[in-house]
């Protein structure tokens, strides 16, 4: 798997992977804040472009899925089906992926986060407020009929199919791929060592429990999470390092990131003038 550093520009996509997760300015080690980001890589790339250009030019990124996505299908016949509900957009490329066409039915995103993969495939797309209990209750609200079809991964939160049929919303789940934890790699490791801002995203429970693992002793690293279920799943040795974003979403991870980038560039200025 590779792992990539991308220097903070508007098109990093188009750039090289740095050689190493450290690049020189002027001779100098590189002082900015290290962005780590967990999630798989296109997931990790598109959060990196969402940033404001201020942040993405005061950090420097590097990518380090700690989970692989295998498509393992299959996936079930839609006769009948009135509704798609995706929880992540890795539900939405395992759908495409094993054939899965753009059909004339709602698809329910959990998120915008989630909404943008499934509007691009050509869904009329209903967006929910992003956690599994908004998403449950924006469906009773919005009183769609039975028959819906949770596309999930085989490890899912929230019990979304089940809590639908309870509340007489019959839904069904097609497991559509698999989550694999990985571990860090050299490069990454190497960055953990040096003496410089970390800061780390996380936006699932599983992620961030193997974020803890994978982390253990690095004392200087902060942790940015999605929600509380997230930050209660980080180990209790790091709690006073952890922020929660305000709205358990893509655009409150953005702003609680960019609000730690600047608190770390602002740290830093001050410790450099004493």
């Amino acid at each position: 798997m590779v792992h990539q550093t991308f220097r903070c520009t508007l098109e990093v996509e188009q750039l090289p992977p740095l050689s190493a997760a450290h690049n020189k300015t002027d001779g100098m080690a590189d002082r900015r804040p290290l962005l780590l980001l967990t999630r798989p890589q296109a997931a990790s790339e598109a959060f990196w472009a969402a940033l404001p250009r201020e942040t993405r030019e005061n950090a420097e990124c590097l990518i380090n899925p700690l989970m692989s996505i295998h498509v393992t299908g299959p996936l079930p016949s839609l006769d009948g089906v009135t509704g798609l509900i995706f929880t992540s957009a890795n539900g939405l490329h395992a759908y495409k992926a094993l054939g899965g066409a753009n059909l004339d039915l709602p698809a329910i995103a959990v998120g915008e986060g989630t909404a943008k993969a499934v509007r691009s495939f050509g869904f009329d797309t209903d967006v929910a407020g992003g956690t599994a209990d908004q998403l449950v209750q924006h469906i009773l609200d919005r009183g769609y009929p039975g028959g819906l079809l949770h596309v999930r991964g085989e490890v899912a939160i929230g019990d979304v199919a089940r809590r639908l049929s309870e509340n007489g919303v019959p839904t069904a789940e097609a497991i559509l791929y698999q989550q694999k934890l990985e571990p860090f790699s050299e490069r990454t490791r190497e960055a953990l060592s040096q003496d410089r801002h970390i800061l780390a995203p996380v936006f699932s429970p599983r992620t961030a429990q193997q974020l803890g693992r994978e982390s253990d002793g690095a004392t200087h690293i902060r942790f940015a999470a999605i929600s509380r279920a997230v930050a209660d799943a980080l180990p209790d040795a790091v709690a006073d390092r952890v922020r929660i974003a305000k709205m358990p979403n893509r655009d409150g991870m953005v702003q609680l990131v960019s609000e730690m980038i600047s608190d770390d560039l602002t740290l830093e200025r001050r410790q450099r003038d004493l």
